[in-house]
């Protein structure tokens, strides 16, 4: 959720899902466990389910934020993902923190759901931000976890990203496939590949792509063919790789 409120206010009540907020435009207050918090930019809130809190503008501009909305089933699903080992009913340690690792994970979470992107992108980031909320700002703290050497497990992954870097694959997946966590496997991958995955499986879907359009196939048919959500996801992703959209490429290479 984007928001924006100016007059506004939110009257006591809690929510049966996990908010996790980064606040970024204007200035705001909430109460919370018998205290008032002043939400400024790059702050971020966690308020967990069923914890009592209020909310209002404290400025001219009003208050902008962006919130995550995770319901505990969601959140469970995440925790065993980081290899937690603690309750479930784990609350927050402050329901305001200035983290900037954190207000930076949250930020290119909100940057890619708000576009077309891979559900391996998607969950690799959603994961990263859970796994800053475990290490530090739970109250039962658990670090994560060293990474070592991987090698058999990771060449697994990566030749099955070669061969079917079209398929919207699920980390879930391609962890179970080598029995590691989800988390472990994007660090560890990272780590030996040089990137995560996600960007793995981009890059080779770029280079895929780029071959179908020297082939002469239409643009709408090769973002589909090699495994973009759609035209703009394909065009975004080759510019980023090759410096110009797809229709340029395919320009230049006729002249």
């Amino acid at each position: 959720m984007s928001a924006r409120w100016v007059q506004h206010s939110f009257v006591p009540h809690m929510h049966d899902f996990y908010a996790i907020s980064l606040n970024y435009g204007g200035r705001g207050a909430f109460d919370c466990r018998g205290q008032a918090y002043d939400a400024s930019p790059c702050t971020c809130n966690l308020i967990a389910p069923r914890e009592l809190h209020t909310g209002r503008a404290a400025s001219d501009y009003g208050w902008a934020y962006r919130n995550l909305y995770i319901e505990p089933s969601l959140m469970a699903s995440l925790f065993e993902s980081l290899d937690w080992k603690d309750p479930l009913e784990a609350r927050f340690e402050s329901p305001l923190v200035s983290d900037e690792i954190l207000a930076s994970r949250l930020a290119r979470v909100f940057e890619s759901l708000s576009e077309t992107n891979s559900l391996l992108q998607n969950e690799s980031l959603l994961l990263s931000v859970v796994a800053r909320l475990i290490s530090n700002h739970f109250t039962s703290h658990q670090p994560v976890g060293k990474i070592g050497r991987e090698n058999a497990a990771i060449r697994r992954v990566k030749e099955w990203l070669d061969e079917y870097s079209v398929q919207n694959v699920s980390i879930q997946t391609l962890a179970r496939m080598v029995t590691l966590s989800p988390y472990y496997l994007v660090r560890t991958f990272h780590k030996q590949v040089g990137v995560a995955p996600h960007r793995y499986q981009t890059i080779m879907r770029v280079h895929h792509a780029r071959k179908l359009l020297a082939a002469g196939r239409p643009i709408a048919e090769v973002a589909s063919e090699a495994g973009f959500c759609d035209q703009s996801h394909l065009n975004r992703c080759f510019k980023q790789s090759f410096g110009i959209a797809p229709g340029k490429y395919v320009k230049a290479e006729t002249i």
